[in-house]
């Protein structure tokens, strides 16, 4: 079971598509959630996502804006896929019946 954070992430990197690395999924997270993380909440998170195997590493091209060193990319696992399957299948599960105007009884 994935935390929020960790689905969260494991979004991002897949709607990156092959672009995801630590400013992208940062910038991409806001974008879908309007949380910021810092870099170190979302590093401990990729570590935390590559353990479980859900996602792999990948170095880029040298660049020249960073000196000449290499991006370090992100890309979903199958793992990493099934897992944000079992989510939605279960966000379904949980939420089916109701909408946001169930809460708003007065």
């Amino acid at each position: 079971m994935l935390s929020k954070a960790e689905e969260i992430v494991l979004l991002a990197i897949w709607r990156l598509d092959g672009d995801a690395y630590g400013v992208t999924i940062r910038r991409q997270v806001k974008k879908d959630s309007g949380k910021v993380y810092t870099y170190g909440t979302l590093y401990g998170l990729l570590r935390q996502l590559a353990s479980k195997e859900l996602i792999e590493k990948r170095l880029g091209p040298p660049t020249p804006e960073k000196g000449g060193r290499r991006k370090t990319y992100f890309d979903l696992t199958r793992n990493g896929i099934a897992s944000l399957k079992e989510a939605i299948t279960e966000h379904r599960r949980v939420w089916k019946d109701l909408g946001e105007w169930s809460f708003d009884k007065t």
